[in-house]
């Protein structure tokens, strides 16, 4: 891990130093041409960005088209993977309610995923965002920047103006939600898959009741967690020898959380 850092941290400075001698060239070339061109240097330097802006235009529209040929081949042959594929239902229903197809592939996405927000809304997050980043840039390359982001800005809502997707996921999702509600269902997560489980709120009570019965588990008055951890801390730092100290961090304030069980018996 410290070799890890250490590489990366003088990949950085690398970095930083080729930038400062590219910028220290750029500045150079600048007060040569204006001393050639003298009043004619700022029509040049606005000439010269713009040819550089639009090859730069056609370089990105080549990569894109590469990317977008890659990327449908890798979906094509994901899907046929899926078609073949003989493996356990990401989710699996244990109730005789009948869910539409696109609430279940909603249930399929993973618990982090990010739901798809208003376009108005992030454009307007990714402008101010954008614009603090390029204050914070020297001066003299700020109005390149702000050209670039300006034009990419441009292109982003008019590809999303007529985006709808967001609205179908919230919808999805309220939907999902009346239902459950409506039938006394909820959703966990599979004991030993990573299948999501739609099963009736009492039945799941009675199964978690029924395995603390089975297994003799008993209520404690309090928590042992904090306990643990401080013998944990105090091993760790008595063992400085097997354990470095800048590494001992890593294996302290390490907090469990239960998760939600159901029984391993899941299919009907």
């Amino acid at each position: 891990m410290n070799a890890i850092r250490f590489r990366i941290n003088q990949e950085i400075k690398f970095l930083y130093l080729k930038k400062q001698h590219l910028n220290q060239q750029l500045y150079y070339l600048h007060l040569e041409g204006a001393h050639q061109y003298n009043g004619m240097w700022q029509h040049v330097q606005k000439y010269t960005d713009e040819q550089i802006s639009r090859l730069m235009d056609n370089l990105y529209q080549k990569l894109n088209k590469k990317l977008d040929v890659l990327t449908n081949q890798t979906n094509t042959k994901h899907n046929n993977n899926e078609k073949n594929s003989k493996f356990q239902s990401q989710v699996i229903n244990l109730t005789n309610i009948k869910f539409t197809r696109e609430q279940i592939q909603t249930l399929t996405l993973d618990p982090n995923y990010a739901i798809e927000e208003e376009p108005k809304q992030y454009i307007n997050e990714l402008i101010k965002e954008t614009e603090n980043a390029i204050r914070h840039l020297e001066p003299k390359i700020q109005n390149n920047y702000q050209y670039l982001a300006t034009k990419q800005v441009k292109h982003i809502t008019m590809t999303n103006r007529h985006s709808t997707l967001h609205k179908r996921y919230k919808y999805n999702i309220n939907e999902l939600k009346k239902t459950l509600q409506n039938n006394n269902l909820t959703i966990v997560k599979a004991d030993k898959s990573k299948a999501i489980v739609i099963i009736d709120r009492n039945i799941l009570i009675k199964k978690v009741d029924n395995f603390i019965q089975d297994n003799n588990i008993k209520q404690i008055n309090k928590d042992p967690t904090n306990k643990y951890q401080r013998q944990i801390q105090q091993t760790i730092q008595r063992c400085n020898l097997l354990v470095d100290k800048q590494m001992s961090k890593y294996l302290t304030n390490i907090k469990r959380m239960a998760q939600n069980f159901i029984h391993k018996n899941t299919q009907r």
